[in-house]
């Protein structure tokens, strides 16, 4: 389908939200893919990773009016050839999403809500952000600190980052849509706001 979602920041940043209803063929055939491309989406054994491969660069053809050349580095993070923005890319049960920023922050991340997150927030929440987590609404809080802070991991790209020491969210108020305010602190301190989203479909947070 089109693009089913997006939003543009004033300093030019794009948040954009594909829905995945076509099938890889039909995708295949909105894009023009290198052949190095068609040699990594032939290397994925499920259809659900082609879907998204696909999906996310009819995404940003739709964005960019032109057929992306994505690489990337060692660290796995996605580089938009020959372009002046910044890249983060994320994906969930159907729906793909692209942060793109001229800055060097760039960061998403789409989550479907599963009560998973419950079972292992200690991993990712600090005693200090459970304390102004109201108990009903658990799920909600932990899924969005968990895409948060998933999106923080993919901005600063430190592969030693403890999620829940490392990465810090201040006291919010959940919403529909908002704002949250968090510290990256390994190596450096870099507070930044991030925006988020929450529908019955998916939860994003992003920073672009």
């Amino acid at each position: 389908m089109p693009v089913y979602l997006k939003k543009e920041e004033a300093n030019g940043g794009i948040l954009a939200v594909w829905e995945i209803t076509e099938s890889v063929e039909e995708l295949l055939l909105q894009l023009n893919l290198s052949g190095a491309e068609m040699d990594r989406l032939n290397s994925f054994r499920l259809d659900k990773r082609k879907l998204e491969f696909l999906a996310t660069r009819c995404l940003l053809k739709a964005l960019l009016q032109k057929d992306p050349v994505i690489s990337y580095l060692d660290s796995g993070r996605p580089v938009l050839e020959n372009s002046s923005f910044n890249l983060s890319i994320s994906h969930t049960k159907g729906f793909a999403a692209v942060a793109l920023s001229e800055s060097e922050f760039s960061g998403v991340d789409i989550e479907h809500p599963s009560e998973r997150v419950i079972k292992v927030y200690d991993r990712f929440v600090s005693a200090d952000e459970k304390a102004f987590i109201p108990e009903s609404q658990q799920l909600q809080y932990f899924t969005l600190l968990w895409s948060l802070k998933e999106a923080m991991y993919k901005i600063f790209d430190e592969k030693s980052v403890i999620f829940n020491r490392d990465l810090k969210c201040y006291p919010f108020k959940l919403s529909e849509e908002g704002d949250i305010n968090a510290l990256f602190c390994l190596n450096k301190e870099v507070e930044l706001t991030y925006k988020y989203i929450t529908s019955k479909d998916f939860y994003l947070v992003y920073h672009c």
